[in-house]
């Protein structure tokens, strides 16, 4: 194989990733300027739904062509040079799992993975006791109680969050 065809996967590989993060990033952007600039609280025309994910969309398939076309020219470059760099190689490996990393320890953080938290945990309960709300008190108040309300605001049932799940298995 050519090296120009070897770098194009080098740099190809932790390019999608790195392109995916990217995407991620402008489809936030996006959404934040509309948000802040244009439409604000009031309801989104149905046109933003199909222009935000085209735009993220476009800018994946930019980001990871133009990273890809560098390590063809890279590699096109580097056919003089006899031998594989091992270096390279391992960089570009290094180069993949790094944003994959990112992306796990970000929807760990953000809740997506891992166990659910405590609010989650209640809010399912009272969901599924047919409450229209739950909340909890302050974190800093010791006290963890799950609340669920009615559909006035009013507070119907509290139960410690430990006995959630328990509860939540006998039905």
């Amino acid at each position: 194989m050519k090296k120009r065809y070897f770098y194009s996967l080098l740099f190809g590989i932790p390019g999608f990733f790195v392109a995916l993060i990217a995407a991620f990033v402008a489809f936030g952007i996006g959404a934040g300027v509309l948000w802040i600039f244009v439409f604000g609280d009031n309801p989104w025309p149905p046109a933003v739904d199909s222009i935000l994910p085209v735009m993220s969309l476009l800018v994946l398939v930019a980001a990871w062509a133009a990273i890809t076309i560098f390590g063809y020219f890279y590699g096109r470059g580097m056919e003089d040079v006899a031998g594989l760099n091992k270096a390279h190689v391992l960089i570009s490996v290094g180069a993949t799992i790094a944003p994959i990393a990112v992306i796990i320890l970000h929807q760990f953080s953000v809740g997506n993975l891992g166990p659910p938290s405590d609010g989650a945990r209640c809010s399912d309960y009272c969901r599924h006791e047919g409450y229209s709300a739950s909340g909890m008190p302050p974190k800093d108040s010791g006290d963890r109680s799950c609340i669920c309300f009615d559909g006035g605001g009013r507070e119907v049932v509290r139960k410690p969050i430990d006995r959630l799940d328990a509860i939540m298995n006998r039905h």
